[in-house]
């Protein structure tokens, strides 16, 4: 057995200790990324930084899809599929530094400097536990911005793995804390050294956060949660629609910012549309990724949101009807299968509540001008998908204030496209050139005619 896999399993079955982190060590890593800021400004050495850290991951490739399998249960596909996203994202990041412009030529004595904007504090979700980093590590380092990062204590694990695998030289550049307590989040976020903050989380986590008290102003970019709905308007490749609408519900077992909360079907597809869920739902098995044989998708990530589903199912169902539920397979916790309910055209649950999860409203509709109306009214702004042949429907959803409209697909998401929503889904933007320049601040350096 090599060193890095003792080190995994170790991690894994609890040998190998995580500390949190303490107060003054906190300071000391900010402290550090504050000293080393200047070695940051070269591009060359930004893109010596970023081939480092993808060969640090490609090097331990087995032992991270290993610990996103174990950690979060993803399946074995999906777990190999978010580590390759990750290196993507690296890519992406080094596809940026070899054409982009950080001083622009504005007229004969005006340049226009594009230079970073500081310290990086960065808090990650536990749903794609690699990717959430990297899509924030990569784009922060590319811009010239040092960072300390925070992750999930569902994915903590593997954190400390990046952490220990990491090369000296990155660790200039690139800190990690293990805290839970919120006073210590605070003190992160008050330090005046930290002048941007990335968070990708719930609404109700980014509002706390967005409500901390500090002396100083900083950039934040905060990806947050979405009533993501979908709307199918005739049966024009019904039975790949529902395929693919599946497919993104169940990934990471429902629990990612892209999922679909309630889907709009047209009554005249009724019939057609339950009979074609419902034979695919029963083909589904959500099961234990730790076996050969694997399933369909794995369990949710605790007791406590497995017993926030059963709530929201429980409630559902006093109301309405259930369509269909797939198989369960095992005996390890908290394995929920993928839950179908009809539902009110307005409703309590899926028109309020993220459900990050497997559990599914399915509503109906005659009145498209209706539906739109209320679907524009929604305050959770961030992923909409829509399924038509119609032009004149697909020119009603363009108006929509999301910030990633799917037409005639479910597949929204790239390294190179912004990724992020509006109103209470968030503020600024992740990905593509877009994201990348969120880390960066300008400098109108003007010089007297001679």
């Amino acid at each position: 057995m090599s060193s890095t896999n003792r080190i995994v399993d170790n991690l894994l079955n609890g040998k190998k200790k995580i500390n949190p982190t303490i107060i003054k060590n906190i300071d000391n890593k900010i402290n550090k990324l504050e000293k080393n800021f200047d070695d940051l400004i070269s591009i060359n050495k930004r893109k010596k930084i970023l081939v480092l850290l993808k060969s640090c991951l490609l090097k331990n490739k087995k032992d991270f899809i290993k610990l996103i399998n174990l950690e979060v249960f993803k399946t074995l596909d999906e777990s190999l599929g978010e580590f390759n996203y990750s290196i993507e994202f690296i890519d992406y990041s080094l596809k940026i530094l070899s054409q982009y412009k950080f001083v622009t030529l504005a007229d004969k004595n005006r340049e226009i400097f594009a230079k970073s904007r500081g310290i990086v504090f960065a808090i990650t979700p536990y749903n794609d536990p690699l990717a959430g980093m990297i899509r924030k590590i990569a784009p922060s380092i590319a811009s010239g911005s040092p960072l300390i990062v925070k992750t999930s204590s569902y994915n903590i694990k593997l954190c400390k793995f990046i952490d220990l695998s990491l090369p000296k030289e990155i660790k200039k550049f690139l800190k990690f804390v293990y805290i839970k307590k919120k006073n210590n989040i605070n003190r992160i976020i008050q330090n005046q050294k930290i002048k941007l903050i990335t968070f990708t989380g719930s609404t109700e986590i980014g509002l706390k956060l967005n409500n901390i008290k500090t002396k100083h102003l900083q950039k934040k970019i905060f990806e947050l949660g979405g009533i993501n709905y979908a709307v199918i308007c005739d049966n024009h490749n019904l039975n790949n629609i529902v395929n693919e609408l599946i497919i993104r519900k169940i990934k990471a077992a429902g629990q990612a910012c892209s999922s679909i909360n309630k889907i709009f079907v047209n009554k005249n597809i009724k019939s057609e549309f339950e009979n074609l869920i419902k034979i695919k739902v029963n083909q589904l098995t959500c099961g234990n990724i730790n076996q050969k044989n694997q399933p369909d998708f794995g369990p949710v990530i605790s007791n406590k949101h497995y017993s926030f589903l059963e709530k929201l199912k429980n409630k559902s169902l006093k109301y309405n009807r259930l369509i269909v539920k797939s198989k369960s397979n095992g005996d390890v916790k908290n394995l929920y299968p993928l839950i179908v309910t009809e539902s009110n055209f307005d409703d309590t649950i899926y028109d309020k509540i993220e459900t990050f999860g497997p559990l599914l409203g399915i509503s109906y509709f005659n009145n498209e001008k209706k539906l739109f109306k209320k679907i524009s009214s929604s305050e959770y702004s961030l992923v909409f998908y829509l399924f038509s042949k119609s032009k004149k429907i697909i020119n009603l959803a363009k108006k929509l204030d999301f910030g990633s409209i799917g037409i005639n697909t479910t597949k929204i998401q790239s390294p190179g496209s912004p990724t992020g929503g509006n109103n209470l889904s968030g503020i600024g933007r992740e990905g593509g050139i877009w994201g990348f320049e969120e880390f960066l601040s300008t400098v109108n350096y003007v010089k007297e005619k001679e």
